[in-house]
């Protein structure tokens, strides 16, 4: 039993540095596509690989079956309350769980990578490590806010249209002057686009206030999508 209970411990540790170990390493190339990320990554993967295991298994034993010709209606149901039981799982899911670092990190990020790589150049015990992937972690953020600009505005233009956001210590305020109504595609401007330069620019991944200053007829359904996909607190519109 002993033995079972260090086979875990050592397991979850090993999991836990080599998620830590990627976080790191991985944060520069984030920042720098603007991408965001996620504050639960560690617990998600670490309950999304025991589904994937089983979901794989179960995926390998139906083919078999169906190959053999075996029945496989107690499989086929097993393999179905697994993927509902995913999707109850990921109901729970919010955007708030996401984070952003603008490029004035990036080269604190690449020195907290640098020091990550550098812990398995020289020999350090496991729990060292992973006491110094950590401390990596959490220096990224720590710096981010104490070094953040109490004042920051962008410019992110769809067409001739344009939408002005401002940061103002800490809260996020969007006015969209048409860009949201603009013509070809307003979600693939919003994907690719304005949540990548917000980021980028000012680390931001969500709006605490969305002014709608020129409304269209596409407007209303450029909200929802914005919505979806970055969080906003506060919508007025001022026609």
């Amino acid at each position: 039993m002993k033995q079972k209970i260090k086979k875990i411990k050592s397991s979850l540790l090993f999991f836990l540095e080599l998620q830590l170990l990627i976080s790191v390493v991985m944060l520069p190339i984030l920042i720098a596509w603007g991408l965001p990320i996620s504050t639960m990554t560690i617990i998600g993967n670490l309950v999304f690989s025991q589904f994937l295991t089983i979901f794989i298994l179960l995926s390998a034993l139906l083919f078999t079956c169906d190959l053999v010709g075996i029945p496989n209606n107690l499989i086929v149901i097993c393999l179905n309350w697994t993927a509902h039981f995913w999707e109850y799982c990921l109901s729970f899911g919010s955007p708030y769980w996401l984070t952003g670092y603008p490029l004035s990190m990036f080269s604190t990020a690449c020195i907290a990578a640098l020091c990550a790589g550098m812990l398995y150049i020289t020999k350090h015990s496991q729990n060292k490590r992973i006491i110094c992937l950590l401390f990596l972690c959490v220096l990224i953020p720590i710096s981010s806010y104490f070094f953040q600009s109490p004042y920051v505005q962008t410019t992110v233009l769809q067409g001739k249209q344009k939408m002005h956001i401002i940061k103002k210590n800490g809260l996020i305020y969007a006015f969209d002057c048409g860009a949201l109504g603009a013509r070809p595609s307003s979600q693939s401007w919003i994907e690719y686009t304005l949540a990548s330069t917000m980021i980028k620019v000012m680390g931001a991944t969500h709006i605490d206030t969305l002014v709608l200053c020129k409304s269209n007829s596409r407007t209303q359904a450029a909200v929802q999508i914005l919505a979806d996909h970055i969080p906003i607190a506060r919508i007025i519109s001022l026609q």
